[in-house]
């Protein structure tokens, strides 16, 4: 999660410019397809605006300091454009250096991160929202700024004091190595380099609870129409690995997609709050 500050309201006021309802429908359990005319019809009349709310998301994205390059044979995720970066924090108050990262991102372009929230919106809604649209997009900025670790360390200053502590991904979740020589609060290049290779039996049992780009849990994702077993979210010993299979699975389907499931599964249950 990308410590919160103030969001961005200045892009509300593009919902002025919006239609105040874009065609109505039934809620919908699965996604919109943007061939139906109601979804079509909304979402390109907005698709400029919806586009350029996109573009500031993907403007929060720290990871992406230094392209490094693009490969497409990384086991479980072949051919599709995963793309290798390094970064520097800001100084650590701790250790009196800019730490370095290594992550491997899997990022929606402005016009795939715009679709996905306009018809999750839509399938909640049962329309287009645009004032919802613009909290959405707000709510992904704060959570992960779009960027999808599919291996590597992602650095945060939870508390905003200085200290960035190194959070490790795979395949868009917080995994844990055990203590040892992989474990360690300012990873040397061995040790980063290892992060964008682990396997899952390099790891700890368990994963964290929230999946990128918009924090969804296994709960969500079941209450969305999710199939696979991916225990729970209550402790260490029901957060079992296959949460790992199943948010690749989706992410994997939203990619060549107008429609992604884990942000509709996390908009179902919290649109409403925010």
């Amino acid at each position: 999660m990308i410590r919160k500050k103030a969001l961005i309201l200045a892009a509300a006021a593009l919902v002025m410019t919006f239609a105040a309802s874009c065609g109505t429908a039934g809620r919908l359990k699965e996604g919109p397809r943007v061939t139906d005319p109601g979804v079509k019809a909304a979402i390109a009349e907005n698709l400029d605006s919806l586009e350029t709310l996109a573009a500031g998301v993907l403007k929060a994205a720290y990871m992406t300091e230094n392209y490094v390059r693009t490969d497409k044979s990384i086991p479980g995720w072949e051919g599709y454009p995963v793309k290798l970066y390094t970064y520097h924090t800001g100084m650590d108050k701790e250790f009196g250096c800019r730490k370095l990262g290594k992550v491997y991102l899997l990022m929606p372009d402005k016009r795939q991160l715009a679709m996905w929230v306009a018809t999750a919106v839509y399938s909640v809604e049962g329309r287009l929202d645009l004032d919802k649209c613009v909290k959405l997009f707000n709510f992904i900025k704060w959570q992960s700024g779009a960027q999808f670790p599919v291996s590597g360390v992602v650095y945060e200053d939870m508390e905003g004091d200085g200290t960035y502590y190194p959070y490790l991904f795979k395949d868009g979740i917080t995994v844990y190595v055990p203590d040892g020589p992989w474990k360690s609060l300012n990873p040397d290049e061995k040790q980063l380099d290892f992060y964008l290779t682990m396997k899952n039996e390099d790891l700890k049992p368990y994963t964290g609870r929230y999946a990128r780009i918009c924090s969804t849990t296994r709960e969500q994702y079941k209450a969305n129409g999710g199939t696979m077993e991916v225990g729970t979210s209550d402790s260490e010993q029901t957060r079992i690995h296959a949460w790992m299979d199943a948010i690749r699975e989706e992410y994997q389907k939203a990619w060549n997609s107008d429609f992604n499931m884990l942000i509709t599964a996390w908009a179902r249950q919290n649109l409403d709050t925010l």
